[in-house]
C-alpha cells in the first residue's frame, strides 16, 4: 500500500528477525526499494542500537522526513499536513516511560543542535506510522 502513495519516495525494508530475503522483491521497478536483514534485537528498554540503525538507514534514504512502518501499519493515503514537530506518533501512555537518564541524554545530544531541544513526551509511541525528521535522529 505504500506504494500507491509514495510512488516515487525512496524506501528501505529492514528486517529484524523475519526469515524471508524480499531483496529480489525490492529490486523490481513495481516497489523500488532497498533491503537489509539484521539480526533480531529486543530494543525496548535501550532503543540506542535500534536508533543507530533507524540513523544509518534515514541517512541513506537522505529525505528531510522518514516514515517509519511496522507490518501491522496500514498506508491508507499520503499525509496532509506537514509536520508540526521533528517526530510524532501514538498516543501511548500506558508504557513506561522511559529512565530520567536517558532523557537528559537524549536532550544533550539535541542541544548540539538546537540550544532549545527538550524531550517533551517520555513515553514510547514513537512505533510503526511515526514520523521522523532526519536531521534528529
Amino acid at each position: 500500500s505504500v506504494r500507491n502513495f509514495y510512488t516515487d519516495s525512496p524506501m528501505h525494508v529492514l528486517q529484524d528477525g523475519g526469515f524471508i530475503d524480499f531483496g529480489a522483491i525490492c529490486v523490481l521497478p513495481r516497489y523500488g526499494c532497498t533491503f537489509e536483514q539484521v539480526p533480531p534485537e529486543n530494543s525496548r528498554w535501550n532503543p540506542h542500537s535500534w536508533l543507530l540503525r533507524f540513523h544509518r538507514v534515514a541517512k541513506r534514504l537522505g529525505t528531510t522526513y522518514v516514515i517509519y512502518l511496522e507490518p501491522d501499519v496500514l498506508v491508507r493515503g499520503r499525509h496532509r499536513y506537514p509536520p508540526a514537530f521533528d517526530a510524532g506518533g501514538i498516543y501511548d501512555n500506558f508504557n513506561p516511560q522511559i529512565h530520567q537518564e536517558t532523557a537528559a541524554y537524549m536532550e544533550k545530544l539535541g542541544r548540539k543542535v538546537n540550544p532549545c531541544f527538550k524531550v517533551r513526551w517520555r513515553h514510547f509511541g514513537l512505533a510503526g506510522g511515526s514520523y521522523f525528521r532526519t536531521a534528529a535522529i
